[in-house]
């Protein structure tokens, strides 16, 4: 998933923990590592999630349970 709100130039993995109309609710690491040093914690007793409405979201990539190669590599 890319979210230029938290990273313009890289790729986030999350957790998708539901879908509304407007947008989705996720679970970031990377969200959660920032948020506990700004606040200067270093545990918490639960998990942030956080809302991303559709029109911030620049792409989602999912997976199947199936084999991937490169084309490149195989010379496809």
């Amino acid at each position: 998933m890319r979210i230029s709100l938290f990273d313009d130039d890289g790729m986030l993995l999350v957790k998708l923990h539901a879908i509304e109309a407007h947008g989705i609710w996720i679970e970031s690491q990377d969200f959660t590592n920032q948020l506990m040093e700004k606040l200067y914690f270093s545990t918490y007793r639960t998990t942030p999630i956080v809302f991303i409405p559709l029109d911030k979201v620049d792409f989602i990539m999912g997976a199947l349970d199936s084999l991937s190669f490169s084309e490149r590599t195989f010379v496809l």
